[in-house]
């Protein structure tokens, strides 16, 4: 089978490893992982008109509509180098933004990571992050060398305020009304890969790259 290039996109509820096994597949690939909020914080960061608008909508806890994140995913993309393929995590975050990422970009793969509820939960309660470094832990697959405290610079762990049962609970509705709905505008286009990600990291990666081969994604 013909190798073919990699123009995927990337979706899965909280705790499903999106970002672990996206930059995994990257390295493999070696094509770029292009994430959604990395785009938003270059508008910020380049200070122009767009991303001032961003930073409002930030600024007031609230997600900027689909029009500002297609304008900005529209201008970036056409700034980046494809040629090798690309994987993006985040955006597409709704059906209304992937009829608009058509239009920019032929999508060739589409990979779903798929977990329940109760793993999500299981998996977010677990994490602890250092306030100090940043240093991100988990309690049963990245454990600190000392209960409490972060390996890197000693300053007590906390939890994030988004990793607290409760809004992990809004978190997951969220997805499952607005963003799951991409798995059947996918699947109707032929390039759907839904995986159980419920298994451990090298086994899941060891799965994606196998199906992936399979269809034509090879190194």
């Amino acid at each position: 089978m013909k190798r073919k290039r990699i123009h995927a996109v990337l979706f899965g509820p909280q705790g499903s490893g999106k970002g672990t096994q996206g930059q995994i597949l990257c390295e493999y690939f070696d094509i770029p992982l292009i994430g959604a909020g990395d785009l938003l914080r270059a508008e910020i960061e380049d200070e122009t008109s767009m991303g001032r608008l961003v930073k409002a909508y930030v600024e007031q806890g609230m997600l900027a509509p689909d029009e500002l994140v297609n304008a900005i995913a529209a201008r970036r993309l056409k700034e980046q180098s494809l040629e090798r393929g690309f994987l993006l995590d985040g955006y597409p975050r709704n059906v209304e933004q992937a009829e608009v990422l058509d239009g920019l970009v032929k999508i060739n793969l589409a990979i779903q990571l798929k977990i329940s509820d109760a793993e999500a939960l299981r998996r977010l309660r677990g994490r602890w992050q250092c306030p100090a470094c940043h240093t991100l832990y988990h309690e049963v697959h990245a454990p600190p060398a000392v209960p409490g405290k972060c390996s890197v610079c000693g300053a007590a762990l906390v939890q994030r305020e988004d990793d607290k049962d409760a809004l992990i609970r809004q978190r997951l509705a969220a997805y499952h009304f607005i963003t799951e709905p991409l798995a059947g505008y996918y699947r109707q286009r032929g390039v759907l890969l839904s995986v159980q990600a419920e298994q451990p990291i090298p086994l899941l990666c060891k799965e994606l790259l196998r199906k992936m081969g399979r269809l034509g994604f090879t190194v």
